[in-house]
């Protein structure tokens, strides 16, 4: 392959070329992507304005829509008292999850720079020995 098609290739054409879920972020093969979000975008996660349990794949068009009425309410135990009812669900802080990626993405990319940069000094230690 021409080293032009090859950087191409690696890029964009490469079934085993890292791409990330769009919905965990979690770094794969472009190959496992598909059978991967197709099980990852199934999972639930409690929406804190209407609390129903959305599935990540439809979060986007529910956060357009959602009106803040609860319908499918999950209501808590019967043995709580009536003010911790009253203040209804239990909202994380808005950057808890961004922050946990970013840390995420950062912890990955350091690794991969590391490895890339020990595999990149072997191989010129390999080729200055020959």
């Amino acid at each position: 392959m021409e080293r032009e098609i090859l950087a191409m290739h690696k890029g964009e054409n490469c079934p085993q070329r890292i791409v990330t879920c769009e919905f965990c972020e979690f770094p794969l093969p472009a190959i496992d992507l598909a059978e991967h979000q197709e099980v990852c975008g199934n999972r639930t996660e409690l929406c804190h304005l209407c609390n129903r349990y959305i599935r990540l794949r439809e979060r986007y068009n529910h956060e357009i829509r959602c009106t803040g009425v609860p319908d499918n309410v999950v209501g808590p135990p019967g043995d709580v008292r009536a003010p911790e009812r009253d203040q209804g669900p239990q909202r994380r802080p808005p950057n808890d999850f961004s922050r946990k990626r970013l840390l995420l993405t950062i912890a990955i990319t350091g690794i991969a720079v590391l490895l890339g940069s020990l595999f990149f000094q072997r191989k010129t230690e390999s080729s200055q020995v020959h």
